[in-house]
Order: C-alpha cells, then structure tokens, then sequence
C-alpha cells in the first residue's frame, strides 16, 4: 500500500508543478523549457507552411547596401533612390520616401522596424524631410518604440526608447525569449501593464497587435513560424521602383533590415532569421489568427486533472511491471500525439511536460515496484521448485519456454531408467516416531539425489522409500553417454548409502539396504496429470523393466545393482558384471537377461557438465 501512494504522488508531482500557480518555481521553470524544446520539434515535424499574402517585407538587405558592386555609376545616376542608397544608415528622409511610395500605392499600414529614438546623424533636415514626407500618412505609419531591461548598482530600470518623430502610434518591437535564445512570443496584456506601469501615457501597444489590438490577449501570443528565413514575401528595398503594379494595394509592410551584416538575426525554431523576419510572423499571427495560444487557466487545470485521474486508474490496472510500462508508454504517446494535434489544428499548447512526465515518473516508479516485487517473487518460486522437481527438468524449463512445460501430453524418446528402494524398510518404519522417520528417509534422499544430480540425472519423484530417475529426458546428450551417467550415479547411490550406514551405526541404528535396477529403453515423456495439476515423468514399459529389476534385487543381497543387457550392450568393455541368467519379468513379454553390476574397468570418460 505504501509503494502505491508513493508511485500515485510521483505521477501527481508534474501535474502540481504544471499549474499556473507553480510556474516561477525552479520546477516550473524546469517544465517549461521542456516545453519549449518540444514545440520547436514540432516545428520540425510540421515542416515549412505556405506563408500568408499579408504582410509584405520591404527588405534592406544586402543588394540594396551594395548597389554599387551591383550597378554601374550610369544606372545608379537614373534613379533619385539608388543614388541614395548608399551603405548603411541610410538617411531618414530615403527610409520615409521607401515608406510613402508603399502608401502611395495603396498599403493599408506601414511597419517601420528601425528605431528612430536619436535625432539623425544627418542633421535636423533630415528629419524634418521624414517628418514632411510621412505626414500625410500619419495615422497609418507605426514606428518602433525599444524596450530595455538595465542593471547597475543591484538595481534594475527599465527604459523606453520612443521615436523622436510625432507620427501615429508607435509600436513596441520587444519579444520574449526562451532560454536558449528563441523569439517565441509576442507580449500579452499582462506583461504589457506589469512592465510599463511605470512610464506616463501614451503606452505602445505590442507593434505586431497593433493591426489587430482587438487581438491582445492576457497570456503572450507565441509565434507561429512559417519557415526559415525567406519563407516570407518579401521585396528588396532597391528594387521598389520595378515593383509590379498593386503589389502594395491593402497590404501591411514592414520596413526593417534583412542583411545580416547588420545584426538583429533572431534564433527561431528554423535557425536564425532577421528580427524584421520575426516582426512579419508575428504580424501575420495576428492578421491570420493563427498564433500559439495557451489554453485558459481554468481549462487548463481541468485537462491536468482528468489526465491524473485517468492516469492512475490506467496504471493502476495491470498486475505485472510489463503491463504498466506498456500503458505507460500509451499514455504519453498519447499525450503527445493529442499536445501535437492541437498544436498543429487547433494552435493550442498544451502543458505537454506534465502530460509525458506524469505517467513516465508514475508509471515508472510502479513498473520499480512491480519488478521488484516480481524479482522476489521469481527468486522464490525457483527456490520452491528447485526443491520439488529436478534442477535438470528446472533449469530446461527455464532455458526452453514452450506449451510442452504447460500442457498436458508427451512425446516418444529413448532413456536410461533408474529406480531405487529400500529393502526391509516397512517394518523399520512401522517402529519408528513419524518424525524420526522423516528425518531418515529425508537423509537417504539426501545421498539419493544428489548421485543422481552429479551426474545431471532427472530426479522424477519419490515414492515412499523409492527412488526414480531418468537419464535423457527432456534432452539427451545420446545413449552411451546418458548410460554411462546412470551407471556412475547407481555406484555413487550405493557408496553414498555405505557412508549413511556408518553414521547409523554412530547413532546405534540398524544399517539401511536398498536395490538398484537400470535399463534402458523407449518410453513416453511428458507432462501427466490434469490441466489444474501436471507432472513431468516417463511412462511405458521400459519403465515397468527398471522397477522388476529393482525388485529382483530382494533375491540377490549380494549384488544391490542389477542391469539389463541392453544396457550393457551400449558400454561394451566399461563395465565389470556378472551374468545372473534369463528372468522372466512381469509384464515382460520374454526372458530377459540380467546382470549385477560390480563396478567400471578404469576409470571413464567424463561428460561435459552442460547438456547440448
């Protein structure tokens, strides 16, 4: 119970640090970089989109600062404004007259990117001809107001830097910048009265609301970029004189520089781009409608609470850790698919950090949990089974998942069957306390089995006293070999009872006798039982063989280890025998010849420790 709150409060943390409320926290802050960073992928996803008519860049790139690499002295002389155009500045009375041309032709505004808050370095003239010239367009010319931020001294002042010429309203050029230098809004109103509360009327709206102040909004306008630089329309400002007939008819122009040997590049999601650049985007944000909007607070807060709440009843549903990752996985591939379709659609940012980063730490602290858990789980229950089948059957089991360790059936093989059992045990039994008997039958088994370990046999079970082993099943490592390994593990079994027998004898109990039968054979292999409880044995005749040799060990004392011929037949010269004659088993169909087992000529090859 504990592990589940605390994976429900580390999927509720972003969500609380996503509200408005949280947004100057340090983790806050944190949030909504990841924020930015995933909305200039999506710009890289969306790609370049066709840019609007609206509005028109008369650009002072950087053919129009070098006309005189481009024209000759004779073409420039028939122009009034290429004479003019020299390096930069440019006198203010030619940036006017690139203005009063654009309204003449009938442009429904002009944009003058291009601070004018010192008088011109060409004298007063000049200003007054800028002044003359704009006038009669007064109400339809916006020129740009700065905006500084200056720190001296532990204090902070910000200024305003107003254009020295009375024409219209002038517009604030300032944009706000993510942390790694990105324009990527316009101010809303409520930086717009925060930040200028200060300074005395009149107060310059935002330049890019200026087409549009009903457009002004209490949260920031992000800009929605249409492409890299040059996306935009755009006309060189030397090449005003040639433009075609209405170009200018109820546009809106921006007036500023292009050239980037004049600084103002702006960093945007397609790289740099001039700040007259940003200002169009911005400006046609605006006109279009189409600039990045957050959703309301109220709205906001709602969609980050539905979205914990199904997210906890989601993750909380699968039991294992691989299901809860992989719901995980959907939810913020999810959110990340619905952040990106209303960015795309709808011009919505969604708080996308909150969306990915809710189930990502949630999900991912119970997916801990559930693995951990699970971890235990499986450790135990391999050391619960490894106690109650053979570490062989376990370990293929483990190394081999396939429908045979589940369902019920088998398959046709050859093996080498051992069985063992104690002789004369039923009356030691009868006298003995219920724990003093398990305790003994518990270290006999103890010797047992671990014989038939060694030598990678298959403990199938215990039955009372007895003991049945295969060798070869589920995987052979071929018949001389499996033969050979029983062999070994049947004169193992026998020391191993000598050793028991004299620690017996310490405890003034009576010595243990038992009797061995191997053979050798086909049988069938596999899963018996039901489907609610199975078991991994052999059955088939050569089954029933092995067990009618154990028993026959009752009529020779002498020799507690009998084999089949068959079996001998497969090690010819390995082993010492001694022929005991043809028995007719039950069950069998004919005499079988039999044989005692007294040991291995020399010492035998040993087998590799793992099975092929």
């Amino acid at each position: 119970m504990k592990r589940a709150r605390v994976w429900w409060l580390a999927l509720v943390l972003p969500l609380v640090v996503a509200l408005p409320a949280c947004r100057d926290t340090p983790q806050g802050a944190a949030l909504a970089r990841f924020e930015r960073l995933a909305r200039g992928t999506f710009f890289r996803w969306r790609g370049p989109r066709p840019a609007p008519r609206d509005p028109l860049i008369l650009a002072i790139d950087s053919e129009s600062l070098r006309l005189a690499d481009l024209l000759g002295s004779d073409e420039r002389q028939a122009s009034p404004l290429w004479r003019r155009m020299a390096p930069w500045p440019w006198p203010r009375a030619l940036q006017a007259e690139l203005a009063a041309t654009a309204l003449r032709g009938g442009a429904r505004r002009v944009l003058v990117n291009i601070e004018y808050s010192q008088p011109s370095r060409y004298g007063p003239a000049d200003d007054a001809t800028a002044l003359a010239l704009l006038t009669p367009w007064r109400e339809r010319v916006h020129l740009a107001t700065g905006y500084t931020l200056e720190q001296g001294q532990g204090l902070e002042q910000t200024k305003l830097r107003r254009p020295v010429l009375d024409l219209g309203s002038p517009g604030l050029t300032t944009l706000l910048y993510a942390d790694d230098g990105v324009a990527e809004a316009v101010p809303g109103r409520l930086w717009w009265r925060e930040q200028l509360a200060g300074f005395a009327p009149p107060k310059p709206l935002p330049m890019a609301f200026l087409v549009r102040p009903d457009a002004l909004d209490e949260e920031p306008l992000g800009l929605n970029y249409r492409g890299p630089a040059g996306t935009l329309p755009a006309l060189p400002a030397w090449r005003i004189q040639q433009a075609p007939a209405g170009i200018w008819t109820g546009r809106t122009v921006v007036i500023g520089a292009t050239a980037a040997e004049l600084g103002d590049q702006q960093e945007t999601p397609y790289g740099p781009m001039s700040g007259s650049e940003v200002l169009a985007t911005a400006v046609g944000n605006v006109l279009e409608g189409d600039g990045l909007r957050s959703l309301p607070w109220a709205a906001e807060g709602l969609l980050l609470l539905l979205w914990g709440a199904g997210a906890v009843v989601l993750l909380g549903r699968p039991a294992a850790a691989l299901g809860t990752a992989a719901t995980a996985v959907a939810l913020m591939a999810t959110g990340l698919g619905l952040a990106y379709g209303l960015w795309l659609w709808a011009q919505l940012n969604l708080p996308l950090g909150a969306l990915l980063l809710a189930p990502l730490l949630g999900g991912g602290l119970r997916v801990a949990g559930q693995a951990r858990q699970e971890l235990h789980e499986r450790a135990y229950l391999h050391q619960v089974l490894a106690r109650r089948i053979s570490p062989t059957l376990l370990n293929d089991i483990l190394r081999n998942p396939a429908p045979i360790w589940n369902q019920a059936g088998g398959q046709r093989c050859r093996c080498v069957l051992l069985f063992s059992d104690l002789v004369d045990f039923t009356p030691l039994s009868a006298a003995l306390e219920p724990a003093e008997l398990f305790a003994l039958l518990n270290r006999y088994f103890e010797v047992m089995a671990e014989a038939v370990l060694a030598e990678q046999g298959l403990l199938d079970k215990f039955i009372g006293d007895a003991v049945m082993a295969e060798f070869g099943v589920p995987r052979s490592r071929g018949d001389q070999i499996e033969a050979r390994a029983a062999v070994r593990a049947a004169l193992a079994m026998h020391r191993g009872l000598s050793d028991l027998n004299q620690q017996l004898a310490l405890d003034n109990r009576p010595p243990l006798r038992h009797g061995i039968g191997l053979h050798v054979g086909e049988v069938i292999a596999g899963n018996l039982g039901s489907s609610q409880r199975l078991e991994y044995t052999v059955v088939g005749a050569s089954v029933n063989v092995a067990s009618r040799l154990e028993g026959l060990t009752r009529h020779y004392p002498q020799h507690p280890i009998l084999i089949s011929a068959e079996l001998l037949a497969l090690l010819p010269g390995e082993l010492e025998v001694e022929p005991l004659g043809a028995h007719q088993l039950k069950g069998w169909p004919e005499p079988l010849e039999v044989l005692a087992l007294l040991g291995l000529r020399g010492p035998a090859p040993r087998e590799p420790a793992e099975c092929p």
